[in-house]
């Protein structure tokens, strides 16, 4: 344990935590690691053998901040019922949590956007992720090439997932239009 009394994994969550109450608060330009180590009570140097830099741990927060959504989606795949109506709702879902934040969280979907527009690996992963769930959906619900399915409809509805553009669009509700393209594509898709 280090000397604050916190084990490493709790003093990285701490961190983490502290990152993103300062990003909330200040923009992810204005975020220093010595500013959130002093938040927390700790040195910088404290912090390092965590985070090699502020990217470092700015990529911590949003891994998270990504892990909370793959799991809503992934409990959307796990529930049961008709496959086609779990996919509209996973992309509901998806759309919903994306406007969401933009409008009520924008710094750190601000912050997420630019790492999606670098390739970060997390957010990469994050991507093959929901296509990994949105290829077993379309599978259940009986789609041949799933796979290939799966991407040509996730890059279908970018417009209401994509970062960038949920933000253009944020103040309007496009969920209507979203339910419409999903089920006239799975219609498409499904249709013998």
């Amino acid at each position: 344990m280090p000397r604050t009394g916190l084990s490493a994994e709790q003093l990285k969550e701490k961190a983490i935590d502290a990152t993103l109450v300062r990003v909330r608060r200040d923009g992810h330009d204005k975020v220093r690691l010595s500013d959130v180590a002093r938040d927390i009570g700790v040195s910088h140097a404290a912090l390092y053998p965590h985070f090699a830099d502020k990217a470092a741990l700015f990529d911590a927060m949003l891994e998270r901040w990504l892990r909370d959504s793959t799991e809503s989606l992934a409990a959307v795949t796990r529930r049961s019922g008709d496959a086609q109506a779990r996919i509209v709702d996973w992309f509901v879902t998806l759309y919903r949590m994306k406007r969401s934040r933009a409008l009520d969280d924008p710094a750190p979907f601000r912050a997420f956007d630019v790492a999606s527009a670098v390739e970060k690996p997390f957010a990469i992963a994050h991507v093959k992720d929901l296509l990994g769930q949105l290829q077993e959906l379309l599978a259940e619900a009986g789609v041949k090439d799933a796979r290939e399915k799966a991407d040509l409809l996730f890059r279908a509805t970018a417009a209401f997932h994509h970062p960038t553009l949920v933000t253009q669009s944020a103040h309007d509700d496009l969920e209507p239009q979203l339910r419409a393209i999903v089920r006239l594509m799975l219609r498409g898709m499904t249709s013998k």
